[in-house]
Formats: C-alpha cells, structure tokens, sequence
C-alpha cells in the first residue's frame, strides 16, 4: 500500500494532470468509481517481482504498474497518457515515506474505445524500482 499512497502523491503534485484529471487527481486504483467524471486515470499492480541475494533480502522490488489513461476522445486519451509518462517516467525520490529508485515506462498500447464505458483508453506499463518500508 505505500507505494500506492506515493503513486497518488507523485500524480497530484504533478501540474500537467490537473489540467486533464483534475485537482486532485481523478486517479483511481483498479477501476473508476461507477458513473465516475471523465477524462480520469486508473492503475495496478500487474506483478511485483522483488531482488533476493545470498543469505539476504535487500529489501529492493520492481513492480509492475499499469496505468490506463481514459478519455472522452482518443486525443484525449493521449494527452492524459503523455502526462501520465511526464510524471512518472525517470521518477526517482522519497515520496510519502517510500523511496523510489527509479521507474521507467515498459510498455504503451492503445485499446481504442471501451464498448461498456464508451470511453477511450491507452494503456501504459511502468516498472517501479523501490525500497519495501
């Protein structure tokens, strides 16, 4: 959970989400709320591999998060994600209490319009090296 408390930190200091998601951030973790504002953005925890060394655990993981960025057209949607990337890409830190040692973006794919939220979606994957409290 810490780091999910520093992900939503890291979003609501940065200025070019506001413009887009609000202030704070319409940054949800899974899903948007039911009938939720858009344009918004949502994430998780994809996988959360950890380092191991002999004898020890250093305490180090990499996480995988995926962020979907949702948006009443896909330009929308792509200005979302391009912030999105200029926010956490190359993210390094202490942020609420957890120290990020570096986070870089993996993966972007856009899934065109959602049949069911009748919003468009693109989808970015960051690992997220850091220090587990």
């Amino acid at each position: 959970m810490p780091l999910d408390e520093a992900i939503y930190a890291k979003a609501d200091a940065h200025a070019g989400l506001e413009g887009l998601i609000g202030a704070p951030p319409r940054l949800y973790p899974m899903v948007a709320p039911q009938n939720g504002t858009a344009p918004y953005a949502t994430y998780q925890q994809i996988s959360g591999p950890r380092v191991h060394a002999m004898g020890t655990d250093p305490g180090v993981a990499s996480p995988r998060y995926q962020f979907s960025a949702w948006g009443t057209s896909n330009s929308e949607a792509k200005l979302i994600a391009i912030q999105l990337i200029a926010c956490f890409s190359r993210w390094r830190g202490i942020v609420a209490g957890t120290e990020v040692l570096d986070s870089f973006l993996e993966n972007e794919v856009d899934l065109g319009l959602d049949d069911v939220a009748l919003l468009h979606q693109r989808v970015l994957d960051f690992i997220i090296w850091h220090r587990e409290p």
